[in-house]
């Protein structure tokens, strides 16, 4: 089955009509044209009749490339031609991500929205998976979750200062320089700094907080 979408349809703002119609397509087996094996790379597997070895674990989800195509490229492509590019590839397999995660990341791709409960529950994987597979809005989304839920302290800072910049995370890393600065684990900016840029003065902070706590790390 063809499905055929305008993918000014797919981006227009408020077409709720749209919207759920093509909510109504999540997880649809009868029309999908690819299929996602999500499971775990730790070894567990079995051998199905065809041959194929998979995980214990994985779990099957549904998809359509039209969708992929429009809202998440990246996922789009690993159903492209093979080494040969003789045909298309029909089932894509991923083991770096859990699969209630990915269902998460799926029903985003179709749905445009993602219950806040689950937001909050799966922030962290979230927000590794979106940045994998650069679903910028969705790890926007699951950044302020998570924000908003992790209370910064001494025990956490040091790790939340590096997943904030190793991801790309600007309202984390921004949230994280304000308790260095408010706990004073970094000078103040003395007067004669004040003709430095705010990010610079920002990545200063960081920069001295990093070795601050690195050192404490250690000692400790």
């Amino acid at each position: 089955m063809r499905l055929r979408v305008s993918l000014k349809e797919l981006d227009a703002p408020g077409n709720n009509s749209t919207k759920n119609l093509l909510k109504c397509y999540f997880l649809d087996d009868e029309s999908a044209d690819g299929y996602f094996e999500v499971g775990s790379s730790d070894g567990n597997t079995s051998t199905n009749d065809d041959g194929v070895k998979r995980s214990k674990t994985t779990t099957r989800f549904p998809a359509h490339r039209f969708m992929l195509k429009a809202n998440a490229p990246m996922l789009y492509e690993l159903f492209q031609t093979d080494e040969d590019h003789n045909q298309l590839i029909a089932t894509a397999h991923i083991t770096d991500i859990k699969p209630d995660v990915f269902r998460i990341l799926l029903l985003y791709v179709y749905d445009g929205d993602v219950p806040d409960e689950q937001l909050k529950t799966h922030a962290k994987d979230i927000i590794d998976a979106a940045d994998k597979y650069e679903i910028v809005n969705l790890k926007l989304a699951a950044e302020v979750a998570y924000v908003k839920s992790t209370p910064i302290t001494l025990r956490n800072v040091y790790e939340n200062l590096i997943y904030a910049t190793s991801k790309n995370c600007p309202l984390l890393k921004e949230a994280v320089t304000e308790f260095v600065v408010d706990n004073r684990l970094v000078p103040k900016i003395p007067p004669l700094f004040g003709t430095l840029s705010t990010n610079s003065i920002i990545d200063t902070w960081i920069e001295q907080a990093m070795c601050l706590l690195c050192c404490h790390q250690i000692i400790r």
